[in-house]
């Protein structure tokens, strides 16, 4: 998925803002069938290794809802909710964000997960159809802390697996780490150090598939783009899709390791969000999977088990600056990275991909359309354009 902080996804997507969201939020009744005071392990699809993909029921209808933390109430896509028959109420535009963009929301809705039911779930009403071409996957439905408020939700990543359970029950596990969970309103908070500052409080991004996000509060008052190497991403702001800054970080710590060389996108306050000031940034799944995460909203934790096998692993890095995009028969060149291989070998906005290794580009997934940047192993990619022209990127660090 692409990079994105949560609040600034809210203020895009979801139509009201935050406040708006959390007042419009109901009392949910969670319950597990026969007694039972957990789900078991439940298989997830790790999209890209990015997002969090869980097979649940909306209101009887079978279908997968992305997991992410620090929305007070869940999205639904809004031709999914037409095709289950789900019928919007409009808020009023003085509960939205902006005028042109009322929010609406569906109330009531039953979101089953294996044997666990939370009833009584409200919905806020969203069109994710450019967001479902960016990551390459649809998206129905996103479960925010609905699926976190009431309930233990230990995410194994080494095993694409996911446990929703009673906290009464909660004991820490052997080899866990516990990290202190702030909060600002709705928003679970991390402490994160970055290139040895004293740690601040950064979203914990369940649902951010970008390594690190930094809001312009803090890496203005540490100087952080003094110097470094930039380029820039498509990333998610209250603006929508649009380029954002990226660079790297030399030095990143969590849960008591060290990171390094972590990519980072560096988020102005008009794309990050309306908490953005508050907050130094937003921690994203790649680096969240590098453990095994147990997260009890109710008691202000998260239990972080590091994987041995992945905690080091160096960090997969954009090395092409290409972004594709499926466009009825076309595949089409939806942003070209500044001072990027892409560029230097000629792309520009809105060319037409015939070919990529001599493959039909059509044939190609949009996930694999997504994950071109990120391919390891590869030195060059060759692309035929639809005028007949040929096209050799080599892939190479420009940030």
């Amino acid at each position: 998925m692409k990079p994105f902080g949560v609040a600034a996804l809210v203020l895009f997507f979801g139509g009201a803002g935050l406040s708006n969201r959390a007042a419009a939020a109901s009392v949910h009744k969670v319950t597990f069938e026969s007694g039972a005071s957990s789900t078991g392990w439940i298989d997830f699809e790790y999209q890209g290794e990015k997002n969090i993909f869980i097979p649940a029921k909306i209101d009887g209808h079978e279908t997968k809802v992305l997991l992410v933390t620090g929305l007070p109430i869940s999205d639904i896509d809004k031709t999914f909710a037409a095709s289950i028959g789900l019928q919007p109420e409009s808020m009023s535009r003085s509960s939205s964000s902006a005028e042109d963009h009322p929010a609406s929301l569906v109330h009531g809705l039953t979101v089953q997960i294996g044997n666990l039911t939370l009833q009584n779930a409200n919905a806020s009403v969203v069109d994710f159809t450019a967001l479902s071409h960016h990551i390459g996957h649809a998206l129905p439905f996103m479960l925010g802390d609905d699926a976190f408020n009431d309930l233990v939700v230990d995410i194994d990543f080494a095993h694409h697996r996911i446990e929703f359970s009673d906290p009464a029950h909660q004991i820490k596990p052997d080899g866990a780490i516990e990290v202190p969970l702030t909060r600002i309103e709705d928003t679970p908070l991390i402490p994160v150090s970055i290139e040895g500052a004293p740690a601040a409080e950064f979203e914990m991004g369940i649902g951010n598939s970008g390594d690190i996000l930094v809001y312009q509060s803090y890496y203005e008052s540490h100087k952080l783009l003094d110097g470094r190497r930039l380029s820039k991403r498509l990333g998610i702001g209250s603006g929508g899709i649009v380029p954002e800054p990226v660079g790297v970080l030399k030095r990143a710590e969590f849960a008591g390791f060290t990171f390094t060389d972590m990519p980072a996108a560096f988020i102005p306050s008009s794309l990050a969000g309306t908490k953005s000031d508050m907050i130094a940034g937003d921690l994203g799944l790649p680096v969240l999977a590098r453990f095994r995460l147990i997260i009890d909203y109710s008691h202000n934790r998260l239990y972080a088990i590091p994987n041995p096998g992945v905690l080091h692993d160096p960090f997969v890095k954009d090395r092409l600056g290409l972004w594709l995009n499926k466009r009825g028969a076309d595949v089409v060149v939806e942003f070209v990275a500044p001072d990027s291989p892409a560029q230097t070998a000629g792309f520009k906005i809105g060319d037409k991909v015939a070919l990529i290794d001599g493959e039909a580009a059509q044939m190609w997934s949009e996930t694999a359309l997504a994950g071109l940047r990120y391919r390891a192993g590869r030195t060059s990619l060759i692309f035929t354009m639809q005028n007949g022209s040929v096209r050799q990127v080599k892939f190479a660090d420009y940030f």
